[in-house]
């Protein structure tokens, strides 16, 4: 099918990994329509902006209000696909629109019982309604498949599809010459990277890798950790500062505010190892983005983990919160160079083999198309 689409996206304005899917259906000709939850007022190249106005109403009420607001907005572009991006939040606008045929992209925190527990009822059950009124659930592992049966979701209207990762963009043998002299790193070695940079949130344990790094510097005096983190959650980044600084770390401890695409491959590139030990997870693109790399990888035993990883194999598995095989992880790949090439080499094959950008997106691509046919929509054209 050749007929261009017009595709309402809802979600974060500013996150990385809806930008790539949105970017790659630009390239492919399609009218991509983007409304940013929470509303901001930025662009992306070839994509019509849609921020929401602040209606002058108290608290919640603005939630209800702009629900609203995305209704009116969907009956007047008459898009033949809505994509939300996340269930949580951004997917009840999706569902509200009472558009279809309606995706959800759904993350760790929308499925995973462990990270919701403890959220407000009526958000629960706006996030258990919406994804029930999808046609199609985007996941990106086999475990999240079994957590949406929970919300009463069936099998068959689940679609697996991994975060998809630019092997023309990631990937290994880049100059970091540059960024080196940047950050001051000239003469830092070995350099751990921690990508994960939502610093506010205790499922990440930030903590732990601060504690296996310790023992790290330890061993290796000029060691840098570089914890990534997003700027808007300066309570975390302040809280992250002074742990560090309670254990010593100085200078070795580096808190650098999180990159694009275009700069972080550099990243990946100039890290002796990355590390990525959440207590819950869905599956980050991280570890993808940094296998494509080659850099090798330390991360948490998760569910998604037995489905791509082997330990010793294309990466370290270590158990959660546990800073003694954490360190001990690190301190392999910092001292056995053949040990970081051949986890880097095979991380790489992985991602070529399963997770192609290119490939990912053709299959997303598809999924629009076949949702349309079966839901008898007809012409694609311009109304």
């Amino acid at each position: 099918m050749t007929d261009r689409l017009r595709i309402l996206h809802i979600g974060n304005g500013k996150a990385f990994k809806i930008k790539a899917i949105v970017d790659a259906l630009v390239r492919r000709g399609h009218q991509v329509h983007m409304v940013p939850i929470p509303p901001i007022e930025q662009s992306w190249e070839g994509v019509r902006w849609h921020c929401l106005a602040n209606p002058p109403v108290p608290g919640q009420a603005k939630v209800l209000a702009r629900l609203y607001q995305v209704r009116r907005l969907a009956l007047r572009l008459r898009p033949h696909v809505v994509h939300a991006h996340n269930a949580w939040g951004p997917g009840w606008y999706g569902a509200w629109t009472g558009r279809h045929p309606m995706l959800i992209h759904a993350y760790g925190g929308d499925l995973l019982p462990e990270q919701y527990r403890g959220r407000p009822a009526l958000q629960r059950w706006l996030t258990s309604w919406s994804c029930r009124r999808a046609d199609r659930i985007v996941v990106t592992g086999q475990h999240m498949i079994e957590a949406a049966g929970k919300l009463g979701i069936a099998p068959e209207r689940v679609m697996l599809l991994p975060r998809g990762v630019d092997l023309e963009r990631y990937r290994p043998g880049l100059d970091t010459s540059e960024l080196r002299r940047r950050l001051g790193l000239q003469s830092a070695s070995p350099i751990i990277l921690s990508p994960r940079y939502q610093v506010d949130e205790s499922l990440y344990n930030l903590d732990t890798v601060m504690d296996a790094f310790t023992l790290v510097r330890e061993r290796f005096p000029q060691a840098v950790c570089l914890q990534l983190f997003d700027p808007l959650r300066e309570s975390g980044r302040s809280s992250l500062a002074a742990a560090a600084e309670q254990r010593g770390l100085g200078a070795g401890y580096r808190l650098v505010p999180a990159v694009d695409n275009a700069n972080m491959p550099l990243f990946y590139n100039m890290a002796t190892a990355v590390v990525s030990v959440p207590s819950s997870d869905g599956f980050p693109v991280t570890v993808l983005e940094a296998s494509a790399c080659g850099a090798p990888l330390v991360v948490s035993r998760l569910p998604y983990c037995g489905e791509w990883f082997v330990d010793g194999e294309n990466g370290l598995i270590v158990p959660v919160r546990d800073a003694q095989r954490l360190g001990q992880g690190l301190m392999e790949l910092c001292t056995d160079a053949a040990l970081r090439e051949r986890l880097g080499s095979a991380g790489r094959r992985l991602v070529e083999q399963r997770a192609d950008y290119r490939r990912c997106m053709d299959a997303l691509e598809r999924e629009y198309y076949r949702l349309l046919e079966d839901k008898g929509t007809g012409s694609l054209q311009e109304p």
